[in-house]
């Protein structure tokens, strides 16, 4: 567990931002690069990743000759930073921002997460007024109204007991570990967060695996249910919006979150035909991926925009039950 002395305090009231990937998920991180552009953010964006850089950095104008950090259209500043981590990803998220808050973005006041498959609606002065009334997180769909006296959250309090890590408070919400956001001042939380996986890991659960467990047990999800455990024990206050915040069900305005089959992987038509047409997440997903990144050379995306618009038209008229 870190130490909270180890973070410095702020030395200027900004918000940076960072998201971690690997392999292709560079295609989902130059669509959310461009929607964070479009929505007006102007400041750091930090990538952590395996494997190789994405194959698109060439458009861009690299800043520092020492490290991989590159400007996209003169308002974000993207850095990549390599990792040899041998978790999944996903559960390397609290050390990650933790490690951050302690380095590189020292100067930041705030620090949100996104996942590389997360894609912004809405003007980024939404964001920016959201992670002042405390730890920004959106609802699931699934597990999304989750009982204070769930089996599973019972078994959390067991684990925060055994923990000694202080009195829960009561819940019913079920959140995604796709975005969250946190203050400085609350970076208790991602403590908390690293804490509980750290048990987690040392209960037998392989961390090196998206999914660790299986539905029976109460840290499947790993670093999700670890999140959630968090949001139980932390003393900061949450802010919270509901699985509309992130497009899983209409009316909402703030993001589109990606899950499922990831829209640059196989053929939309396809999907279609089996009776999945394509969401409104990838839809927008297709129009964010030219500028200012070009993720696909011009062929390739008019094919995927054709693709996606055909599967479209099937949808209309088919749909799997």
């Amino acid at each position: 567990m870190h130490d909270e002395s180890v973070i410095p305090e702020s030395r200027g009231c900004k918000a940076g931002i960072c998201t971690l990937f690997e392999g292709d998920y560079h295609l989902g991180l130059a669509a959310f690069v461009n929607s964070l552009v479009r929505a007006g953010f102007n400041g750091t964006v930090w990538a952590g990743y395996r494997g190789a850089l994405p194959p698109w950095l060439s458009q861009l104008r690299k800043e520092n000759a020492g490290e991989d950090e590159y400007s996209a259209a003169d308002q974000i500043r993207l850095v990549f930073l390599p990792l040899a981590t041998k978790m999944h990803l996903t559960n390397y998220k609290p050390q990650f921002m933790l490690d951050l808050l302690a380095g590189k973005a020292a100067e930041c006041e705030y620090l949100w997460y996104f996942d590389p498959d997360i894609f912004i609606r809405c003007y980024w002065s939404f964001f920016e007024k959201w992670l002042t009334y405390g730890i920004a997180l959106c609802e699931e769909t699934v597990n999304y109204n989750m009982a204070e006296n769930n089996p599973m959250r019972m078994q959390w309090i067991d684990l925060g007991t055994e923990l000694g890590i202080g009195e829960p408070r009561l819940l019913h919400q079920y959140f995604s570990g796709g975005m969250v956001g946190v203050a400085r001042a609350n970076a208790g939380f991602l403590q908390i967060w690293k804490q509980i996986l750290d048990s987690v890991s040392r209960a037998g659960y392989d961390l090196g695996i998206f999914k660790p467990g299986t539905p029976d047990m109460p840290f499947n999800a790993g670093d999700q249910d670890a999140l959630n455990m968090a949001a139980m024990y932390t003393d900061a206050p949450l802010t919270t919006m509901g699985p509309e915040a992130m497009g899983f069900v209409p009316s909402g305005f703030t993001m589109y979150h990606a899950v499922g089959p990831k829209p640059w992987r196989g053929s939309f038509l396809a999907r279609a035909l089996a009776g999945n047409p394509p969401s409104p997440a990838a839809k927008f997903f297709l129009k964010h991926v030219s500028s200012p990144i070009r993720a696909y050379p011009p062929l390739r995306l008019f094919a995927k925009k054709v693709d996606c618009g055909l599967a479209a038209l099937i949808g209309r008229f088919y749909r799997r039950v």
